[in-house]
């Protein structure tokens, strides 16, 4: 009974460990913002982690942006009447390889937040400073948020913009 016990057990942790990684998987890591039109961002997903092994990658959208470039993006939002506080944070890393060395890059991106073509929030966040909450409310009416995203300098560096946990509450 003992050896049989044992390996019940073990397919048991199997199957909830499965269940959990397909849950962290498939269940919508941005909620309340669904991806309609424009530069399509790629999703940062949740994914299994142990706290011990160093701090867990956060979940949200990132955008790659060059010099003097934009992106522009387009959500639905999915609960109208519902979520309208804004959730998250904005960062931006930016590097250069300079002779074989990765080095910081100062780039700088001005961002700004609209609901149905009316201004919620805007800001400037620069490379390697801390990142930026996003703040501010949509009207419970607004369908769809445009995020639009603009690099201020034109350095050949490589630029990725993120909204962190991004979302609706």
């Amino acid at each position: 009974m003992g050896a049989s016990s044992g390996a019940g057990w073990a397919l048991l942790a199997v199957v909830i460990s499965g269940l959990l990684g397909y849950w962290m998987v498939t269940t919508d890591p941005t909620e309340g913002l669904d991806y309609a039109s424009g530069d399509l961002p790629e999703e940062m997903k949740r994914t299994i982690c142990y706290s011990d092994s160093g701090p867990c990658p956060p979940t949200g959208f990132k955008w790659s942006i060059s010099g003097s470039g934009v992106i522009q993006t387009r959500f639905e939002r999915e609960d109208v009447d519902d979520r309208t506080e804004f959730r998250g944070w904005f960062r931006l890393e930016a590097a250069v390889l300079v002779q074989d060395e990765v080095r910081d890059c100062p780039t700088a991106v001005d961002w700004s937040l609209t609901a149905d073509n009316k201004p919620v929030a805007h800001g400037t966040i620069t490379a390697g400073s801390e990142d930026r909450e996003v703040t501010g409310t949509s009207p419970p009416e607004a369908r769809s948020i445009l995020l639009t995203a603009r690099r201020t300098d034109s350095l050949a560096c490589r630029s990725t913009f993120q909204w962190i946990y991004a979302g609706l509450d």
